[in-house]
C-alpha cells in the first residue's frame, strides 16, 4: 500500500496528473488553490489546506502530517507501506527521506523536470469560466465593472478573479476616454 504526498504548491497539476493510485492507496494533496481542490474532490484525493500562507508553510505541514502518520502506524504496517512524495523541493525531499529513514519505512520521491513545469497552465474550474464568459458578453459596449458585479450578484472574490482572468487573457480592457469603463478588446 502506498501513502502518497503531493506538494501541489510545488508541482501543480503536472504532479497530480502523474499520480495513478490503486483503490487501496491514500493520496494527500497539499494546496490552497481552488481548482486543485476541485480536482482532488473528483479524484477522491484528500486535499489538505489548513496551513498558514507563507514561504515553506506547505512543506512544514507535509512533514508534520508525515510525522503524525508515521507515529500512528504499527511495526507490521511499516513493513508493507511505502511513503511517496511528489515534489521538486530539495529541502522538503531531504526532510521527508530523513523522517522515513528514522522510523524505518520505505520511501520514494518523484520529481518533475523544471522545463515541463514552466509550460504548465492552470485549468480553470467550469464555474469560473462561466462567470468570465458572462462578464465578457456584458462588455460588448463600454460599461462600469461595479454595475456588472451588482447585476451578476456574485461575491467580490469570484468577480475579481474572473475579471483578472479576462484582463490577463487580454480579452477586456479599460476604455481610453473613461478609466472606469471597460469593454472587449478588438
Amino acid at each position: 500500500m502506498e501513502i502518497i504526498f503531493v506538494d501541489a504548491e510545488n508541482v501543480g497539476f503536472r504532479g497530480l496528473d502523474a499520480v495513478n493510485p490503486r483503490i487501496i492507496d491514500k493520496v494527500f494533496v497539499f494546496s490552497k488553490v481552488d481548482s486543485i481542490k476541485s480536482y482532488c474532490e473528483q479524484k477522491l484525493f484528500i486535499c489538505l489546506d489548513e496551513y498558514p500562507d507563507g514561504a515553506n508553510q506547505a512543506d512544514f505541514y507535509i512533514i508534520a502530517y508525515l510525522s503524525r502518520l508515521l507515529a500512528s502506524i504499527t511495526q507490521p504496517e511499516k513493513a508493507i507501506l511505502q511513503f511517496n512524495l511528489y515534489t521538486n523541493d530539495k529541502d522538503l525531499i531531504a526532510a521527508f527521506k530523513l523522517q522515513c529513514t528514522l522510523l524505518g519505512v520505505d520511501s520514494k520521491i518523484t520529481r518533475f523536470p523544471q522545463k515541463e513545469l514552466t509550460t504548465l497552465s492552470v485549468v480553470k474550474p467550469p464555474e469560473s469560466r462561466k462567470i468570465e464568459n458572462r462578464i465578457f458578453n456584458m462588455l460588448k459596449e463600454p460599461k462600469g465593472l461595479h454595475d456588472i458585479e451588482n447585476e451578476l450578484n456574485i461575491s467580490k472574490a469570484e468577480f475579481t478573479k474572473a475579471v483578472n482572468g479576462l484582463v490577463q487573457a487580454k480579452k477586456i480592457k479599460r476604455t481610453s476616454n473613461n478609466g472606469k469603463s471597460w469593454m472587449q478588446t478588438n
